[in-house]
């Protein structure tokens, strides 16, 4: 008993030690205290990169143009020492702004001294208009280390429109010089886009009366699709047709509907034929549309002589080059007939029987200013680097003279007919021309520089009299053949679709095959042009001017 009292007692004892250290223990415990740390802060610092700011189009023409797609490019680096988290390039645009969209572009992170490229989209639609852009370009970072604007304007075009329709048509078959049933025909339609903008998905659907009336296309193209058709463009398209004794009307209406990508820029036409109508002795009809569907696009036609059978020639013309100028629509003052139609042909003889390769041909539609710049340019560079080059040089369009000094100038479809700074100098042509390390340069200028038409009058109507200019002098191994002389006009022929001096230049060398001297060639234009005009009222005398250099040598030259 007394021994279990002591144990209690020691217990007791040791529970009491032991919770008298517990206790002194917690009294020794270190009060808490409040930490503070501070990271460092290493900022980015952005730029965007001087020199490297691209502006890409579809075209290449380096104008944001109505329903087009482009954008801008830029590089950003990065100088700082921290990474730059978050960024995003913005874009802010004042001026001709009706009808851009564009966005502004989130970047990836852009890690310190990396320099990435940034592109920002611009969208133009239908209601772009011509003017001057100003984009105001900057990146921005969340802690206000972005960069400085940068400015960049570019030059808008508005939308233009293009009108596709059929612009002549041809018959070709029948028998006996007649349309009859049972003989198979070719109806040869002319599609053109006689407005200025380019027509894309071009859709051609033929309706004429049912097979089960005895109509029928052997030709299997009923529906036809042109991708893309460019302003003045031509396609010609051929369907061939047979009729048996079933049907019963001496009309044959055959329709061709037209649409294009819009749905609004093209007009179906329907060509009424007649069985028993009198077919041409060269078996073909021509249809002609009415005067009021007429565009101001002068429109292509099957009817000239020198257009069709041009002599095809199997040799090369390798060492000549030619530059191609046909300027017919005009923004400022009036169209020249046929002008086109000169070109193109004249082009289509360089290839075939004068043997020029068509790379080596150059072929200007309505030139502005800077085309004939840019082509005579071209023209320097191939004398720089081929030898023995021959070099022709063809423009068909207005000219005007200066008042002043009575020099004569090329007027380019931009151009104003009072305002000479705004046309290519005669004067400048025959030096830049001349001036080229070439064999020997030929010149056709299908234009007068009195200040007159072609149809006669005046081209500004200001100036009621014309102007006897200064011929100009050539310069270097030049020869220089001209439609007409002081103060006379370069008259077209109606008949033939082309200007006066072009057509008989044609005709040359149509009947020759391209193997005529140059003195034989200059005395038939001249004699055929100075007939064909006196009949007409108003005489024309084309004429040949050389440079000193080549004195008569010029007469023994060919163009083939």
């Amino acid at each position: 008993m007394k021994f279990k009292n002591l144990l209690s007692k020691g217990i007791m004892l040791l529970i009491f030690s032991v919770f008298s250290f517990v206790t002194l223990a917690q009294n020794n415990v270190s009060k808490p205290k409040n930490f503070h740390i501070v990271k460092q802060f290493v900022p980015p610092i952005l730029d965007i990169v001087d020199n490297n700011i691209l502006f890409v189009d579809a075209d290449g023409n380096n104008f944001i143009n109505a329903q087009e797609n482009c954008k801008l490019r830029f590089q950003v680096c990065n100088r700082g020492v921290g990474d730059g988290l978050g960024c995003k390039a913005t874009v802010m645009a004042k001026g001709a702004t009706s009808g851009l969209l564009f966005t502004d572009i989130t970047l990836q992170t852009l890690k310190t001294n990396d320099t990435i490229w940034v592109e920002i989209p611009i969208k133009a639609d239908l209601n772009t208009e011509d003017g001057t852009v100003t984009f105001s370009i900057k990146v921005d970072e969340p802690n206000g280390f972005g960069c400085e604007p940068v400015h960049v304007q570019i030059d808008t075009r508005k939308f233009e429109s293009p009108f596709v329709e059929i612009v002549s048509q041809q018959i070709i078959g029948g028998k006996g010089a007649l349309l009859t049933k049972r003989e198979p025909f070719i109806l040869k339609i002319m599609v053109q886009n006689t407005g200025y903008g380019y027509a894309e998905n071009v859709k051609l659907d033929l309706k004429f009366p049912s097979d089960g009336l005895g109509v029928f296309c052997t030709s299997g193209n009923k529906s036809t699709t042109i991708a893309k058709l460019e302003s003045n463009e031509i396609k010609i398209i051929e369907y061939q047709f047979i009729t048996n004794n079933n049907y019963n009307f001496t009309d044959l209406p055959i329709t061709v509907n037209i649409s294009e990508k819009y749905n609004k820029y093209a007009k179906s036409d329907t060509i009424n034929l007649k069985f028993g109508q009198i077919i041409s002795g060269n078996n073909v009809i021509a249809v002609t549309g009415k005067e009021e569907q007429q565009q101001t696009i002068t429109k292509g036609s099957f009817y000239s002589d020198v257009d069709v059978n041009i002599p095809q020639i199997p040799t090369e013309n390798e060492n000549t080059f030619a530059v191609i100028i046909g300027n017919e629509n005009y923004k400022t003052v009036s169209n020249v007939p046929y002008a086109l139609n000169d070109s193109k042909i004249f082009k289509e003889y360089c290839e075939k029987t004068l043997g020029i390769p068509a790379k080596q041909i150059k072929y200007v539609p309505d030139a502005t200013l800077n085309d004939i710049r840019t082509n005579i340019n071209w023209l320097k560079d191939i004398t720089d680097v081929y030898s023995d080059v021959k070099v022709i040089f063809y423009y068909a369009g207005h000219g005007i003279p200066d008042d002043a000094s009575k020099s004569a100038y090329l007027l380019p479809v931009d151009g104003y007919g009072s305002d000479v700074t705004t046309g290519f100098s005669v004067d400048k042509l025959y030096f830049e021309l001349g001036s080229m390390s070439a064999k020997f340069v030929t010149v056709f200028l299908d234009a007068c520089f009195s200040g007159a038409k072609r149809e006669g009058d005046m081209l500004m109507s200001a100036r009621g009299v014309a102007i006897r200019t200064k011929s100009g002098q050539p310069v270097g191994n030049m020869v220089v053949f001209t439609a007409s002389t002081g103060d006379e006009t370069a008259a077209g022929n109606d008949k033939e679709h082309h200007g006066l001096f072009t057509y008989y230049l044609l005709k040359k060398i149509q009947e020759t095959q391209g193997d005529v001297t140059y003195d034989v060639l200059a005395n038939f234009i001249k004699e055929n042009v100075e007939k064909h005009s006196v009949l007409e009222g108003k005489r024309q005398t084309p004429t040949v001017i050389h440079s000193a250099e080549v004195q008569s040598m010029w007469k023994t030259w060919k163009l083939r």
